[in-house]
């Protein structure tokens, strides 16, 4: 830590709880005084539930701004500190002076395409210092106030004499007052897949010099929930967070950026702009998944023909082991197995038919001669490998309006983006599962918008798997339908880390930044007792509901139904994987417990779709169904059946007439969930494709 800033910080710590009563005084009392009026210390959100204050050096000292944050006139965050350092002029907020502050309020309806809801209020203040360092180099400071958030990052404006800039350290920090529990991933270095369990620990046992995966969220004892992530991070380094030892902070968490080979962190020509840092804020962990602002922190689309772009469910037999009916048969590239999967995917409404590798080396699609999926010296994407008839595989699917997607290893793209994209437009592939980037460093994440950009320019759909959380770049990329980055279903082949409270874990951590693919669609549970990994035929962990609740709880435009055919085909619960839709026009949070309870209600149209997952006990609940509509509403219930202890695949179905002043009672069992599509009674979405109630004529983002 700079000297004079950690000299700051000491005396800023020293005042200890008379600061933190001045600092509620002083927010209290300008929250009371003028609602509207700011001055040129804080910033308030529209609803005025938040307030930022933020302190500049006096005049003529060395040190650096500092800024903290109420929520509803508590106390939340006090001290944390802004430092962004460059190989030429040392840490730009040392020192630095304001010379011009501008403010501005803006409240805009943005469209969303394929996400929570179909608009996002993007309603904030916003407060921009323009700062001169002693050595004359100018940096803007921008902080924004939105109902359920703050978000802060640095803008270099051209400087004279100065082309690019070199970053060799981000110092910002978040000091949380209080002592919140936390819920922490930790990192085992830079270089991850952001495959990890979550912990449960308070605030201070944080391990010192260990780095902390984003979303990190925290509670309170009175309710209130705080994530700090990350959004629009483009060429720039991915960020992670750090409790330095007591000798560099007093209980920050301090910013770490992913190092390039040499050592620095982010090398740009100017102008450039930071990526945004956001906390996060709300009175229940719900909120905090209701949230679009990390969405809205992001750049529109450039993409002025989105007709291509159609999600819906896929299948993935490399999570069955590549067989059909749970036993060894014909090669799952072959023009046989393809067709069968083709049939499976044309009578139960399912989009798309994903292909991946041969099931014996695991050795991609494309030329390779090396086993495995890294790449070899002879790797070509461009030409699928001997045998594979993609040709005929894809006339098939033409004739049945099934779709195809495949996978690609990152590495073979590596050098020639443009060329193999335009290669798999030829070839017929709608979308592409691009995996293994394990690193967030400035060039990874330059590479993978590169990406974007190919597949967009060739119609292509794309996942990101191995790779780190989202920051709202579906915003500006729609074709990018989602992220993996948590640990997923996918660990049950060779592992028992998934389990329901993971699930829990991840859809109030990982979940929160944004679209999340997780290996849905296991039909064959079992008890805890009797769970081994396997290969072929993984089992899973938690009821039948529990994995059709996934489908409601987790935001995924493009989810999985990975389980091989016959593990569906007649089994209770597919009719509701035909019905329910993969984007929606609303969310709402009805109940959220971490690491033991979510039930998200979502609508599509008129319809609303509810959807409950549970852990570490049974429950049961009351749901007000006040956010319906006016009329009656017809509810298709699946539920846990009473045997689930014994066998975890079975369910009951009731079906119930309910408006808007019923509650909706259901039983969850252990480790359960439930899902209900209530629709308005005299109207049936039976015989409709859900994917098709939304024409692509909507208003289009960016345009």
């Amino acid at each position: 830590m700079n000297p004079r800033l950690s000299n700051f910080r000491n005396t800023y710590s020293k005042k200890g709880a008379c600061l933190s009563a001045l600092l509620a005084l002083l927010m209290a009392a300008s929250a009371s005084a003028t609602a509207a009026r700011e001055d040129h210390n804080t910033l308030t959100s529209p609803d005025g539930r938040i307030q930022v204050l933020i302190q500049m050096p006096a005049t003529g000292s060395m040190e650096s701004p500092l800024w903290s944050a109420s929520f509803r006139d508590r106390p939340l965050l006090t001290g944390c500190a802004l430092g962004l350092a460059t190989a030429d002029a040392g840490d730009l907020m040392v020192g630095a002076r304001v010379q011009q502050e501008q403010r501005r309020s803006v409240n805009e309806r943005v469209p969303v395409l394929f996400g929570k809801s179909d608009h996002a209020n993007n309603r904030f203040r916003e407060v921009r210092y323009a700062l001169e360092t002693p050595q004359h180099y100018r940096v803007d400071v921008v902080f924004r106030c939105y109902d359920d958030a703050i978000a802060l990052r640095y803008e270099l404006p051209a400087q004279p004499h100065v082309a690019s800039v070199t970053i060799t350290n981000e110092s910002t920090s978040f000091r949380l007052e209080g002592q919140p529990t936390a819920f922490v991933q930790y990192l085992e270095h830079y270089k991850t897949s952001h495959e990890h369990n979550v912990m449960s620990i308070p605030y201070p046992d944080i391990q010192r010099g260990a780095l902390l995966d984003l979303p990190l969220t925290f509670s309170w004892q009175d309710g209130t929930y705080v994530a700090i992530t990350e959004a629009s991070l483009r060429r720039y380094a991915g960020m992670s967070l750090m409790r330095p030892s007591e000798e560099e902070s007093h209980g920050d968490l301090v910013c770490r950026l992913t190092p390039l080979p040499d050592g620095t962190k982010v090398v740009r020509p100017l102008p450039m702009q930071t990526p945004w840092r956001v906390v996060l804020i709300g009175d229940r962990p719900g909120a905090l998944l209701e949230s679009e602002t990390i969405f809205c922190l992001n750049d529109p689309s450039v993409i002025k023909d989105i007709s291509w772009i159609k999600p819906g469910k896929i299948t993935f037999p490399w999570w069955n082991g590549d067989v059909y009916d749970g036993q060894p048969g014909q090669p799952i590239l072959s023009f046989e197995m393809a067709s069968k999967y083709i049939d499976f995917c044309a009578r139960h409404r399912i989009s798309t038919h994903s292909m991946t590798s041969t099931e014996t080396t695991v050795t991609p699609w494309y030329q390779q001669s090396k086993p495995g999926v890294a790449p070899g010296p002879d790797t070509d994407v461009t030409r699928p490998r001997p045998g594979f008839d993609l040709a005929g595989i894809r006339r098939y699917a033409d004739s049945k309006q099934v779709r195809l997607w495949t996978w690609v290893h990152q590495g073979a793209l590596r050098g020639r983006v443009e060329e193999a994209f335009a290669a798999f437009e030829k070839l017929g592939w709608r979308g592409m599962m691009v995996d293994f980037f394990d690193h967030d460093d400035q060039a990874s994440i330059e590479f993978a918008e590169s990406i974007l950009e190919a597949a967009a320019r060739h119609h292509i759909m794309i996942h990101f798997h191995g790779v780190w959380k989202p920051t709202g770049w579906e915003r500006t990329y729609p074709n990018l339908m989602n992220h993996e980055g948590a640990l997923n279903l996918e660990y049950l082949k060779w592992s028992d880390r998934c389990t329901p409270e993971h699930d829990l874990m991840m859809a109030f951590t990982r979940l929160i930044a944004g679209p999340m693919d997780y290996h849905l669609g296991g039909f064959r549970a079992v008890p805890r007792a009797q769970f081994k990994p396997r290969n072929v035929a993984p089992n899973v962990l938690g009821t039948r509901c529990h994995m059709l609740g996934m489908y409601v709880c987790f935001d995924n435009p493009n989810p999985m139904m990975a389980d091989y055919p016959t593990a569906y085909e007649g089994q209770p619960g597919l009719e509701f994987l035909e019905l329910v839709p993969t984007w929606w026009d609303e969310t709402k949070v009805l109940a959220g417990q971490v690491g033991e309870l979510l039930v998200t209600a979502r609508r599509k149209g008129a319809t609303w779709y509810l959807g409950g997952i549970s852990a570490k006990q049974p429950r049961v609940l009351a749901l007000p169904l006040e956010f319906l509509g006016p009329g009656r509403y017809t509810a298709r219930i699946w539920k846990d059946a009473p045997d689930t202890d014994s066998d975890p695949n079975h369910l009951t179905t009731e079906t119930l007439n309910l408006s808007s002043s019923d509650r909706l009672n259901v039983r969850l069992a252990l480790d359960g969930g439930f899902v209900a599509q209530l629709s308005l009674s005299g109207q049936s979405n039976t015989g409709a494709h859900p994917e098709s109630q939304r024409p692509l004529s909507r208003p289009q983002i960016g345009l």
